[in-house]
């Protein structure tokens, strides 16, 4: 227990900043990392209060968010001294294209973990375009979103597939602790009584 506990709190201490600008720039990456974080968070506290006994189940989450957390924010770093030379905030004006990468890294994980069959080279190629947008530059289209599911349709043969990552199982598992994860901002219209 002990250990984990003492891992997070290092990577924590190296990493809460970096999340914490994400948030206020309300990066789309923060919205990708918060279930893993707001649940490994979660856990650390209720072990060190004796909420929760530490068991498998609670290595495992606390070992995979690790690695999900790690890997993830390494690599935006990563991006951001190489790519951006850098400016983070430049980073921020392609963060969806990074989060597009993340899924796609996501997709080719689960395609492979489920053996589905799936057009490799359209894969390859978007990854290519999503890529060249950011070594030149480019402007970021308002429907690259759109254009990115288009291109996963077309790469999953199996429609059928039912996609489930780590990020919707830590999503998941924070609604099991009861977090809330996202807050909507209440909108009055007309006059408050």
């Amino acid at each position: 227990m002990d250990d984990w506990l003492k891992e997070f709190d290092a990577w924590d201490k190296e990493n809460h900043n970096f999340i914490e600008e994400l948030h206020e720039h309300n990066s789309v990456l923060y919205d990708r990392f918060l279930p893993v974080y707001a649940v490994l968070e979660s856990l650390k506290q209720q072990t060190q209060e004796g909420l929760i006994d530490v068991n498998d189940d609670i290595d495992k989450i606390v070992s995979v968010g690790l690695e999900f957390l790690h890997d993830q924010l390494d690599t935006c770093k990563l991006l951001i001294d190489t790519k951006f030379k850098g400016d983070f905030h430049q980073f921020l004006e392609y963060d969806q294209v990074v989060s597009a990468l993340f899924f796609i890294d996501d997709l080719k994980y689960e395609l492979e973990e489920k053996k589905v069959k799936y057009n490799r080279d359209i894969l390859e190629k978007l990854e290519d375009e999503l890529e060249e947008l950011m070594d030149k530059k480019q402007d970021i289209k308002p429907e690259l979103n759109l254009y990115v599911d288009d291109q996963v349709n077309i790469i999953i043969a199996n429609k059928d597939i039912n996609m489930y990552g780590i990020v919707d199982i830590f999503s998941d598992i924070a609604d099991t602790l009861g977090l809330e994860l996202y807050q909507e901002d209440e909108i009055l219209i007309g006059r408050d009584i």
